[in-house]
């Protein structure tokens, strides 16, 4: 589908995707990526606290993705229905069998396994596990509502296990039911997070245009060793719906001119929902010989284009099949199946064994076509009665019931040509005719071209001769094999013959009987829990036909409970994981449903080529027997077991601002208890009385080019699209697939370049076409010239030499993305625009939000692909005037202070006067911001770094050998290329090794580490060195070259002594990347462990301007400007996000648009930066989440300061002393410390998870040196209710004050250890 349709998903670049209203996580994805990501089945497992952790930051990770407005939707697979079941059933006795196979093996090969195991099968409603961790869940969600702003707002609705359905169904069902309802707003935008190729079809089916898919990257091959494991460095993509339906329109585009019915796209969107369930869905085995990664889907398309035009409608009548129209589908896939025949086992028996081909499907595709050069005897004489039906009065022409499927197909093909109709009628006594009528049309004036169409098809008919006798026997041939060809399919795989017609009959009935279950799940939901397809393997495409008239009522039934699903779907080497009491029925050889569980069973690939797509052979699960033999057993479960048992509804989470309860930890001694101000309660869907389900689009919904804003859509412009053999690259090969191609028309083309230039240059416009961002024209350019405006004045510049190739590989470069990546054409980019991208909202001093846009690029557009505007402004990026003071600061607001002073810590409002705030501050006088760099500055004068022609010196060794060997260096060792490289430096990625190599504007440079390691290189293979350098100018080297006598073992000890050197494991960075090696991280560290960073003054203040504070929800508008350096002390400034707020940290890396920050303490979702600091303790953060306090770039000066610093001058003393860490001068630096705590109404103080009773007040210090008015306060408050960001501290309770407080300041030793132990309660 992405090479068919190129532009469907986008990559999730620095948050440029739409707002959402909704999101939905389809849960199961997440528990099975956060628990057992290795597939050996060999490994140790995690700590099950770790999976947890992962579980809740891969969610954060979601969600900070999405930023949903309204709602969460978390849903987790409950008891699913039984035709679900059969899938779980096959899956669940695969994973135990691999596993236990893997662990022989492991075994067999002296490897060490250990004793405990995680057997993912425990991911089954009904475990333990699945008990656990709803219970975190629970946890979780309690935990981000009360202290996460952005989950503060919405609703959480949480579907556990204990709720039946499948994930992503029960989320379906949540839309179709809200969609019913009156209020629904039309233009809802939906966002769902799954990795299942049926959620494309669910989203699809909800008719919803504003619909995105949320998927990972999907990567080929086995994962490298060097890939990062962050979760920051995860790539998303966004499937937009929109774009796909847009697309389906271009696919389907020729119907409208064909269909003799109403053409409507919605209605064509459920019919491709119904095809796609051929190629194979979890319900119904897939139908022989279509493989959707062969281009079944495009056989598919093609046959619904043929045979729609005489349907007289659409297949799939809001839920409900048409079984006439489905059947001329099948006609069609019946001719399919016989060329597949006819090439796989007729013709390959006239050939040699070794010279036997397999089917050619998109030769198929490419030669599908409706032909026909000859006729049969019977065919001649059916178009004969049509030709002279169609000069007679009848009304109607009727064949007999008894004809084959191919004569049918001819008669409907001849119809369809001569403009007539054909169906299938049943009469009154059951009888089935084929019937060809005149069509009810009035063509208005177009009889006499459609007579002359008529002529030309009975004079081509007329002419076709008859096949010859010869002919004849071959096609009676064709036909007798094909018979047996399906008969040996029957006795091998479901043990009885084709010629069994009542057991044939009763197969491809209950196929068709499965595509109305699976439609009307999709539709309406599960209409019948029982109903199950009770055969491994599906009929013949051919036989389905005779199925067709199968009735199609279900029966509701029940869901089974969840222990009852565990011993339908579990194998016997999963049995701990069900109830003792239950156990034993799996293994007692007097179990009456022993046979249910067997221990061998037969994998069957049955014609797929991966091993996890065979056919698992095991017996279905006969449910009278199950629950008869669980029924005598459910009285010896415990009480717990009863509980877990049992069916819940789900449960809805909000938000109550009046409100606080404490919620007990649902991991003691790894999570603490909670202070939460969520509430809880059942959740029920509304009622659905007197309302059926909305099949369509929504009345009042926005498409195309006046839909909601970031939801793409091509008809911005003006364009034309078709589907052509274009060879597009999406997979790093170029398709042999037909692809959609659109094509751009030029709108401008009326005007010169110098009429756009003037029109364009200083204009906002939007970009990034079909996706579309806001950006800013600054020039225009073509081959020869550069645009400008200058005062008014459009300027004109030619082009230098250097400029204009610069232009051409610019061309050349979007041109060939367009072209080849994209499926865009738009003709010769005559005229390119430089625009500035927009950044964001940016406040003035006065407290009004402007746009901003990014000085730092200047990005390259064609002018075919610019928009001039868009129907609705994107509401993030809407300037606004300043609101007035007090309605912006109300009484309570949370805040960071930016004056010189106590820069970056926390403030509160507490009341405002004369356009002037008063704030409670948290200062933290004497602590030191500074030791960062200064460990960076140390650690940097320690590591030297060389030249690379002083390193080629240093070493005797010819300078190109170095960079040779300094690189990738590839031998040829027979077929094969083999690197002897030490992979240090990487040209055409851009990458260097940290620690090891660097790249200055003189070329490259080598540390003293990378010295030595070439030095051990060259000393271990004196004499590999010795002929490499004789071949220092060669270009391609052989190994024969090099290891003339022993080739083998002499290169095995190359690759051997690399392996141990860990040489593919060494950590590399882009080139533009500043980082602390792992051992400048741990002194960083242990550093941040050594500061008592506890001591804290709460000072009133007052006077402070609006610009002196940074709330929280205005850092992403301020702060992305910030720069920093290797070492910077960093807060963290924002209330939302995986990281608790006011928490400080130690910048370690600094990469293009992120930055690595090693917290001073842990936190439940810090990571270890792929290993290079302590668990818990790394982010990788925007630089607009955190607030530089090393060195501060939004300082307001103060009175007090500005005294100061006119003293200093007139004392001639520097302006800026250089800080110490002993320096109790925090000037233009701040403290480097976790926040003290507010008061207990505070954001700060969410969390609670322990107060002191002890009455002690907080010691007296020096008042603050400054103030923003006259109105000093230097009285210290009388209550001190603080704790520091996600911590919990005592409400008067202080400890050391880093070097100022000493041992003489501190509090009783009793406070003393209370803070120390709390200290550790951060996760």
């Amino acid at each position: 589908m992405s090479e068919r349709y190129p532009l469907c998903s986008q990559l999730i670049e620095n948050d440029r995707i739409p707002e959402f209203d909704n999101m939905y996580l389809d849960m199961n994805g997440i528990l099975h990526n956060c628990t057992h990501k290795n597939d050996d089945h060999s490994s140790p497992p995690l700590p099950e606290e770790e999976m947890y952790i992962a579980i809740f930051n891969y969610i954060e990770h979601l969600f900070e993705k999405i930023k949903p407005k309204k709602l969460l939707y978390m849903a987790v697979d409950g008891c699913a229905p039984r035709a679900k079941m059969n899938q779980q059933r096959s899956r669940r006795f695969r994973t135990a069998k691999d596993a236990h196979d893997a662990r022989l093996k492991a075994e067999k090969n002296g490897e060490e396994i250990p004793e405990a195991r995680f057997d993912s099968n425990c991911i089954t409603p009904g475990t333990t596990f699945m008990e656990r961790v709803s219970r975190q869940l629970y946890y979780f969600i309690h935990k981000k509502i009360t202290n996460d702003s952005n989950w503060s707002n919405i609703q959480v609705i949480l579907s556990g296990h204990d709720t039946p359905g499948e994930g992503e169904h029960k989320i379906m069902e949540y839309i179709r039911t809200q969609k019913a309802q009156p209020d629904y707003n039309p233009n809802t935008r939906h966002c769902l997070y799954g990795l299942d190729a049926d959620l494309i079809m669910l989203g699809l089916l909800s008719h919803d245009p504003h619909f995105c898919l949320l998927r990972e990257e999907v990567t080929f091959g086995p994962a490298s060793k060097r890939r990062s494991t962050e979760l920051a460095n995860q790539k998303f993509y966004l499937l937009h719906l929109s774009l796909l339906r847009e697309y389906l329109e271009f696919e389907f585009q020729e119907c409208r001119s064909s269909f003799s019915f109403k053409y409507d796209l919605e209605r064509i969107l459920d019919d491709f929902i119904l095809l796609a369930f051929f190629v194979g869905n979890d319900f119904l085995p897939h139908l022989p010989g279509l493989h959707i990664n062969e281009g079944a889907l495009a056989l598919m398309f093609n046959i619904y284009k043929k045979v729609m035009p005489t349907a007289g409608g659409y297949i799939n009548e809001h839920g409900v099949i048409n079984m006439d129209r489905l059947e001329l589908i099948l006609l069609e896939l019946e001719n399919f199946e016989k060329e597949v025949f006819r090439s796989e086992v007729y013709e390959s028996k006239r050939q040699p064994a070794n010279e036997k081909q397999s089917f050619d499907f998109q030769k198929y595709l490419k030669t599908f076509s409706d032909d026909i050069k000859a006729l049969t005897v019977n065919q001649k004489q059916f178009y004969a009665s049509i030709r002279k039906f169609l000069s007679s009065r009848d009304l109607y022409l009727d064949f007999p019931p008894n004809i084959s499927t191919a004569d049918q197909r001819f008669i409907r093909h001849l119809a369809n040509e001569l403009h007539l109709s054909c169906a299938k009628l049943t009469r009154v006594d059951g009888i089935e005719n084929v019937r060809v009528a005149f069509k009810d049309l009035a063509f208005e004036g177009d009889d006499e071209v459609e007579q002359e169409e008529i002529e030309k098809v009975l004079q081509k008919y007329d002419q076709l001769p008859l096949l010859h006798e010869d002919q004849l026997k071959q096609e009676a041939s064709v036909e007798d094999d094909f018979i047996q060809w399906k008969d040996a399919y029957y006795r091998d795989k479901v043990h009885f013959s084709y010629f069994n017609e009542d057991a044939l009959r009763d197969m491809t009935q209950r196929y068709v009987e499965g595509l109305q279950w699976v439609l009307f799940y999709y539709y309406r939901g599960c209409q019948s829990w029982g109903w199950y397809y009770n055969y491994h393997y599906s009929p013949k495409i051919s036989d389905v036909l005779k199925g067709l008239r199968a009735k199609t009522d279900f029966e509701m039934g029940t869901p089974f409970r969840p222990f009852e699903q565990l011993m339908a779907v579990l194998p016997s080497k999963s049995s701990e994981l069900v109830p003792p009491s239950f156990r034993e029925l799996m293994f007692n050889s007097e179990s009456p449903i022993k046979d249910f569980y067997p221990e061998n069973f037969t994998l069957d690939q049955n014609g797929k080529t991966a091993s996890w797509e065979a056919v698992v052979i095991i017996p279905f699960i006969d449910e009278r027997r199950l629950l008869d033999a669980l029924r005598s057993r459910e009285n010896l479960l415990t009480d717990n077991e009863r509980e877990r048992n049992m069916f819940r509804p789900p449960t809805v989470f909000t938000l109550a601002e009046n409100y606080t309860s404490s919620f007990p930890s649902s991991l003691p001694y790894v999570f603490p208890d909670l202070i939460t101000r969520c509430v809880e309660r059942p959740y029920q869907l509304p009622s659905m009385d007197g309302k059926q389900y909305l099949v369509g689009l929504c009345p009042g919904v926005y498409l195309g080019a006046f839909g909601m804003v970031g939801f793409p859509s091509f008809h911005t412009l003006k364009i034309t699209a078709e589907l052509s053999l274009h060879g597009i690259n999406v997979f790093g090969n170029e398709s042999k697939n037909p692809s959609v191609i659109v094509d751009v028309h030029d709108q401008r083309q009326a005007l010169t370049n110098e009429q756009l230039a003037a029109q364009y240059i200083g204009r906002r416009i939007f970009v990034d076409w079909p996706y579309l961002r806001e950006a800013l024209v600054e020039s225009a350019a073509d081959g020869n010239v550069v645009y400008q405006i200058t005062d008014g004045e459009l300027e004109q510049r030619e082009l230098n030499e250097y400029e204009k190739k610069s232009f051409e590989r610019k061309v050349s470069s979007k041109g060939r993305e367009y072209n080849k990546r994209f499926g865009v054409l738009f003709g010769d980019m005559r005229l390119m625009l430089q625009v500035r991208p927009i950044k964001g909202l940016q406040y003035t001093q006065e407290g009004a939000l402007v746009k901003a846009f990014n000085d730092n690029v200047l990005d390259d557009y064609p002018i075919q692909l610019v928009v001039d505007k868009i129907a609705i402004d994107d509401p993030r990026f809407i300037e606004k005037e300043a609101p007035p003071l007090d309605v912006e600061y109300p009484s309570g607001t949370k805040a960071f202070h930016l004056g010189e002073y106590n820069y970056g810590r926390p403030a509160q409002v507490i009341g405002c006067k004369n356009n002037r705030l008063a704030i409670w501050l948290s200062t933290a006088p004497g602590l030191d911001a500074t030791w960062g760099r200064m460990l960076v500055e140390d650690s940097k004068s320690k590591q030297r770094y060389y030249p690379s022609y002083v390193v080629a010196k240093m070493l005797n060794l010819h300078p190109l050998l170095l960079s040779k060997i300094t690189a990738s260096y590839l031998i040829t060792v027979g077929n094969k290329r083999e690197n002897i490289g030490l992979n240090l430096k990487f040209d055409a990625r851009n990458q260097k090794v940290l620690g090891y190599s660097r790249k200055s504007g003189t070329g490259w440079e080598f540390s003293d580490k990378a010295v030595l390691l070439i030095r051990e290189y060259m000393d271990t293979f004196p004499q590999l060195f010795h002929i490499l350098t004789t071949h220092a100018t060669k270009e391609n080297v052989n190994a024969n070259d090099l290891f003339p006598k022993e080739e083998g073992g002499k290169l095995t000890a190359v690759k051997t002594w690399m392996k141990e050197k860990e040489i593919n494991s060494l950590y590399r960075v882009a080139l533009d990347e500043d980082a602390l090696d792992t051992e400048s991280i741990q002194m960083v560290e242990e550093k941040a462990a050594s500061v008592d960073s506890t001591y804290q003054v709460p000072r009133k203040v007052f006077g402070v301007p609006r610009y002196a504070l940074l709330k929280p929800c205005q850092t992403k508008s301020l702060l992305h400007s910030q720069t920093f350096s290797l070492g910077d002390r960093v807060v963290y400034v924002q209330d939302s996000g995986k990281v608790p707020i006011a928490a400080y940290g130690t910048v370690v890396s600094i990469a293009s648009h992120q930055l690595d920050v090693v917290f001073d303490l842990p936190f439940m979702s810090g990571t270890t930066l792929d290993g290079k600091c302590s668990p818990y303790r790394g982010m990788q953060v925007e630089p607009s989440m955190i607030l530089n306090v090393t060195e501060p770039q939004f300082v307001v000066t103060t009175r007090a300061g500005s005294a100061r610093k006119n003293k200093s001058v007139s004392n001639t003393t520097p302006s800026h002393p250089k800080s110490t860490p002993s320096s109790r001068l925090v000037t233009e630096h701040s403290s480097a410390y976790p926040p003290p705590p507010p008061p207990p109404s505070s954001a700060w103080a969410k969390n609670t998870e322990s107060r002191s009773s002890n009455g002690q007040s907080l010691h007296s210090v020096p008042s603050l040196p400054f103030d923003y008015s006259t109105n000093k306060s230097n009285k210290k408050p009388t209550q001190a209710n603080y704790h520091r960001h996600s911590n919990a501290y005592s409400p008067n309770q202080r400890g050391r004050g880093g070097k100022r407080g000493g041992r003489a300041n501190r509090p009783d030793s009793e406070t003393h250890e209370v803070t120390k132990k709390l200290n550790n309660v951060q996760i």
